[in-house]
């Protein structure tokens, strides 16, 4: 079994991005929900089965809240576990107010 955990940084700021709400979903069903910590992280949002899942970040909330306009209401992430996969997933999500990236980290 995987396990899987976030990180989000506002490369505008270059600062993390606290108070994010994150929502894991897999066949559309949410398996995990969160909010990242002052440091913009999630260190345990779930454990994993093969299959293909779906990470989403409520960004456009958090922009709104630092009164930072965006088109964008969220980040997704869309990923797949295979059956021979074991270890950790670490899924950072790098926003700003035109877009978003990612990338897998370690």
């Amino acid at each position: 079994m995987s396990t899987l955990s976030t990180h989000i940084l506002a490369i505008s700021t270059g600062k993390p991005a606290q108070g994010v709400k994150v929502i894991l979903l897999r066949d559309e069903t949410v398996i995990a929900e969160g909010s990242t910590d002052a440091n913009g992280r999630i260190s345990a949002l779930a454990s994993l089965t093969p299959g293909q899942y779906r990470l989403v970040a409520q960004t456009g909330a958090w922009f709104a809240a630092q009164g930072i306009t965006t088109i964008f209401p969220c980040a997704q992430i869309d990923f797949t576990v295979a059956e021979t996969a074991e270890g950790h997933f670490h899924l950072p999500f790098l926003i700003a107010p035109g877009g978003w990236s990612t990338y897998r980290g370690s």
